[in-house]
């Protein structure tokens, strides 16, 4: 075999294992929710995460092309320091190939939650939920950017696109917590209860060891895109109290979020004197 026959040989190994290994070892790759059906109208189309080992980092991005009109859930956390030792004294914002910040998007109503565990790593992070309700056309990529430049550590992100949620006015609640003890499962509540029917119950949860998380009825999981990091996801059709669990082998330290986002067929609960 010719010296070129041998390169050109070599070159077609490494595509095929850039296809078929790649996808399945790097904490980058993309997921689907494709048709995932929620009930009353809530469907989640697809979505993409990307984490990494970075630190002292300005921003992360992540390529997704949302269909113009969609909704765009999107998630992030960060620390501040190689340790996870620093309260992050920094804010994150969200743009993406258009504008910078993307106008669309409005943060949860505690949105930044500081997660300060006190458990065993005590690690310290801020975390963000946003929601544009009505993507604009020719979106196909997000950047998540630090206030501070190279102050941020671990930016991890994610996308989900969905159809049927509120046009406006888009958030009810939300709520945050992180570990105080570790344990084999994690915990959320909302801050106060929903006040509002047929909710999107949306989380953004991980686990220092990157332990795999599995949601407990009713949440599902929208994302997985490495282990530990979990997007969940539920209808609550009555207003109250809601909460999300997620459980894993082994015991760890955990964080997370849960924001109730209001979907199409949402009405405002029934009030009695």
């Amino acid at each position: 075999m010719s010296r070129r026959s041998i390169t050109v040989l070599i070159a077609v190994l490494l595509t095929v294992l850039a296809v078929f290994v790649l996808p399945t070892t790097s904490p980058f790759r993309r997921a689907h929710c494709s048709d995932t059906n929620f009930g009353h109208g809530v469907v989640c189309v697809s979505g993409t995460g990307k984490g990494g080992n970075d630190v002292n980092i300005t921003s992360k991005t992540v390529d997704y092309a949302p269909a113009a009109g969609n909704a765009v859930i999107a998630a992030a956390y960060t620390c501040a320091d190689r340790d996870c030792q620093q309260i992050p004294a920094t804010t994150l914002r969200l743009g993406d190939n258009l504008h910078d910040p993307e106008p669309c998007f409005v943060a949860s109503p505690h949105s930044p939650f500081a997660l300060n565990e006190t458990s065993a790593t005590t690690q310290k992070l801020q975390e963000y939920i946003w929601v544009c309700p009505a993507v604009p056309a020719g979106v196909t990529r997000f950047t998540v950017s630090c206030s501070l430049p190279t102050a941020c550590s671990y930016i991890t992100v994610t996308v989900t696109e969905w159809t049927g949620l509120a046009p406006s006015d888009v958030f009810d609640t939300d709520g945050g917590a992180a570990s105080s003890t570790r344990q084999t499962k994690a915990t959320i509540p909302t801050s106060s209860p929903t006040s509002y029917t047929n909710v999107l119950l949306y989380t953004f949860l991980d686990n220092t060891e990157d332990r795999t998380m599995s949601p407990a009825p009713p949440h599902r999981t929208v994302l997985q895109f490495y282990p530990g990091n979990i997007n969940t996801a539920a209808i609550a059709a009555t207003p109250g109290i809601q909460t999300v669990t997620t459980a894993w082998d082994g015991s760890d330290d955990w964080y997370g979020a849960i924001v109730a986002i209001k979907s199409a067929t949402s009405q405002p609960a029934a009030v009695y004197p």
